[in-house]
């Protein structure tokens, strides 16, 4: 007598058993890894703070003679210049420094280290002045330099005043306040970037340079 269903019977019964073979079998995946740090990387500085700069920068550049013979000399005068020196920096972190630490992939959390930010191409700025550039509100002459103009100590005033003006913006973007702001804005950036890909990120500093 001839049986029917048998063979249906079995087919079901042994796709079923594919199905929970290759249920059981299958690899639970591993928790996602973290973003790749060469995707921060590639961002090269983060720049998250902008400063204006503005000062009067007033320097004398004394002129005399050396007598012969001696360590003495003639003081001939003197030029004073008064800069009103114009600039701005940027306050950057170097991203290329950073790394991951305490990394929970099940919790989806981490720390990220980085170095501390730093004033990035400080800069005096020599547009005209109707531009909103440096420029040179007097220079006045001393002494014998009133008599006899040195083109050199003038020369030699311009450019220590503009030295000088270099060195003061280089200074103003370093204050400990600036680069506290500058932390804030970039620690605030990167939690907002590791967040939208799952992560909850803690951001560290590495300790200041000495």
């Amino acid at each position: 007598m001839k049986q029917p269903f048998r063979l249906p019977v079995l087919l079901v019964a042994l796709i079923a058993g594919i199905i929970i073979y290759a249920f059981v079998q299958r690899p639970v995946p591993p928790p996602p890894a973290p973003p790749p740090l060469v995707s921060l990387e590639k961002m090269g500085h983060l720049v998250s703070l902008k400063m204006n700069y503005s000062d009067v920068i007033e320097f004398t550049q004394p002129n005399a003679v050396d007598i012969p013979w001696t360590n003495r000399e003639v003081p001939l005068g003197s030029t004073r210049v008064l800069l009103i020196a114009r600039g701005d920096c940027s306050i950057a972190t170097d991203l290329r420094q950073a790394r991951y630490e305490n990394i929970d992939n099940a919790a989806r959390t981490l720390s990220i280290v980085l170095p501390q930010p730093a004033p990035l191409q400080p800069r005096i700025n020599h547009e005209p002045r109707d531009k909103g550039g440096s420029y040179f509100y007097a220079v006045t002459e001393h002494g014998l330099q009133t008599i006899i103009p040195d083109a050199r100590t003038r020369t030699a005033a311009v450019d220590k005043a503009l030295a000088t003006a270099q060195q003061s913006v280089q200074a103003a973007c370093s204050q400990p306040a600036i680069l506290a702001s500058a932390r804030d804005n970039a620690a605030s950036v990167l939690q907002a970037t590791l967040l939208a890909t799952g992560w909850t990120p803690e951001v560290q500093w590495e300790p200041a340079k000495r």
